[in-house]
């Protein structure tokens, strides 16, 4: 017995369907990569804006700040570098490791996660207990040099 012709023609038709929509969903993906990869450079811009609010790093009086806070005060201790250091978990990071005896310098970027005046009474709290915030970003490479 034959098959009737109509059966072949809808297995071609659903076969033709998912080839097409399969082609119009990749067409989407590479459209969305590369339109991300060319809306790169806000991204950078962006980085720069918040990498530091003032271009007040380096100069003696800075490095004397930062050194003496890094200055390891026990032994055993170490000097640490903690980022996002006015946060909630980092300021009480902060506040043991100095209490360990540890050099410690706190480095936050102030961003808006949470609220900046709450960062800001956060940062006046370490100061008090020796540890200096340095007010920048992560991925700024010459602050960090």
């Amino acid at each position: 017995m034959e098959k009737s012709p109509y059966n072949r023609l809808r297995i071609n038709s659903s076969l033709a369907k998912l080839t097409f929509w399969s082609f119009v969903f990749l067409g989407l993906i590479f459209m969305f990569f590369f339109r991300s990869l060319s809306s790169s450079s806000p991204v950078t811009s962006d980085l720069n804006r918040r990498s530091l609010r003032t271009n007040s790093y380096g100069g003696p009086a800075w490095e004397k700040r930062v050194r003496t806070s890094a200055k390891i005060r026990s032994r055993n201790g170490i000097s640490v570098l903690v980022t996002g250091a006015v946060g909630f978990v980092g300021t009480h990071v902060s506040a043991a490791f100095k209490r360990c005896g540890y050099g410690v310098l706190g480095l936050d970027n102030f961003n808006e996660y949470y609220d900046p005046s709450l960062k800001r009474a956060r940062q006046a709290l370490l100061e008090r207990t020796g540890v200096y915030i340095v007010e920048g970003d992560i991925n700024n490479v010459d602050l960090l040099n």
